[in-house]
């Protein structure tokens, strides 16, 4: 038997060793899963995968925990669309008594490896936290024995059974939903982000450390969509919603309360990438072009399906800049005409800019990212992208750094350059979108 020690994120990341067993050529016999905890992108990070395997015929089974708010009904009902796949949830209703392990096993007929620790089956577990575990490695024949003492000891949780443990189908389904104890994914963010301490950008916090650490795997692209696509509509029928409650007059709704209401779903993205529109601070017109040089609007559901990875809200500052001390539009504008308080959101995160291809045009500074309530309008301001000459159709890939000195890197690539065409790959047209947007 073979032990080594995993020390995540710096050492080695769980999720990477579990998916590269995953993808052995060798399919393994039996895959199984144990986690006080399950978050809705992990699992869809694992989805394609784990339904091969079971169609290939691995017996796969997930035993997971409903304790503690950590997993979340939209989880349940996806686990339950995974049948035949077994997921069994594991729930001891005394009171004081928490499900709480975390167990990841492949078998095959040669070798059986084990990985136990503190990782959820969650991003942070399996990728971004600090976690320990330890893979434990027994190979076959000669290691039988002790492959059947382990699984004896954990059988518990490996082969769980009444009356604590309950097979996840539409009907048990039915009444988890029902349950209060169970959140929903925004009330296990709200709870997420009330629990929240320290702020990696205040410099006057210097209760803790910082370093930087690695982040999670790329997500797979129908997971992106499906967030993207389920939190556009859900944009719109806010838009509607409050259109229509302001032309009745039955109350007065601020646009602003777009990005106050809850996401439907979230993405942990490696990189964001936009078409840019006009730079050149032109006048505004339907299309939403700035008149500020080097500004730009990036689409509220790229904002709104990936809170986390742009700061929100955590960051950002109120700002109001009052009606009643605004000059007048034009000349001929009423002067007894209701001024309206104009309401920003800032932040000014460092961003290291550069342009692809010319390695003399890069510079580091803080940029301006603000949400303008008035008009739902999520913005940031860069002048280098007009000064280097970004025009339409051009493409910026924006990262988040995080590294202690630099929050986010921009890279500008013109429609000429090679890399362009790969870029634009990320880069789709949504519903009442000019420009194409995307994440990887």
């Amino acid at each position: 038997m073979q032990v080594r020690f995993v020390a995540q994120p710096h050492g080695s990341q769980l999720g990477k060793l579990f998916l590269s067993e995953l993808a052995n050529p060798q399919p393994p016999t039996a895959v199984t899963i144990v986690s006080a905890f399950v978050a809705r992108a992990t699992i869809h990070r694992l989805k394609s995968r784990l339904r091969e395997l079971h169609a290939a015929g691995t017996k796969v089974r997930l035993v997971i925990g409903v304790d503690m708010g950590g997993t979340s009904k939209e989880v349940l009902q996806e686990l339950c669309s995974w049948s035949p796949i077994e997921v069994f949830v594991f729930k001891n209703k005394k009171a004081g008594v928490t499900f709480h392990p975390k167990i990841y096993v492949v078998e095959r007929h040669h070798v059986a490896d084990f990985f136990v620790g503190s990782n959820n089956l969650t991003d942070g577990g399996l990728f971004k936290n600090y976690e320990g575990a330890v893979h434990l490695s027994y190979s076959l024949p000669a290691d039988a024995a002790s492959l059947t003492a382990a699984k004896s000891e954990l059988s518990k949780f490996l082969t769980p059974d009444a009356p604590v443990a309950k097979l996840l189908d539409k009907e048990y389904l039915t009444k988890l939903l029902a349950r209060s104890d169970i959140p929903s994914e925004a009330e296990s963010r709200q709870r997420a982000r009330t629990a929240k301490v320290g702020s990696p950008s205040s410099a006057a916090d210097d209760a803790f450390g910082f370093e930087p650490t690695p982040g999670a795997l790329e997500l797979p692209p129908n997971y992106q969509d499906l967030v993207l696509t389920a939190n556009s509509a859900k944009l719109s029928e806010i838009k509607k919603g409050a259109k229509k409650a302001a032309q009745s007059g039955t109350k007065k709704v601020k646009k602003g309360g777009i990005m106050a209401a809850e996401p439907l779903a979230q993405i942990a993205p490696v990189s964001f990438y936009m078409e840019l529109n006009a730079t050149d601070g032109a006048k505004p017109k339907a299309g939403g072009k700035s008149n500020i040089p080097g500004e730009q609007r990036i689409p509220l559901p790229a904002i709104w399906s990936a809170q986390d990875y742009w700061g929100w809200p955590d960051n950002y500052t109120l700002s109001i800049n009052p009606g009643a001390n605004r000059k007048r539009a034009k000349k001929d504008e009423d002067p007894n005409k209701e001024k309206v308080d104009r309401i920003y959101r800032n932040w000014y995160p460092v961003w290291e800019l550069s342009l692809v291809g010319d390695a003399t045009k890069r510079v580091r500074k803080a940029v301006r990212m603000y949400f303008y309530e008035n008009s739902s309008d999520f913005r940031f301001t860069a002048g280098e992208l007009k000064s280097w000459g970004g025009e339409p159709g051009d493409i910026v890939k924006i990262t988040r750094v995080d590294d202690g000195t630099v929050d986010f890197s921009c890279e500008l690539v013109k429609k000429t350059h090679p890399l362009h065409a790969k870029w634009a790959t990320y880069c789709k047209t949504g519903e009442k979108t000019d420009r194409g947007f995307g994440f990887d």
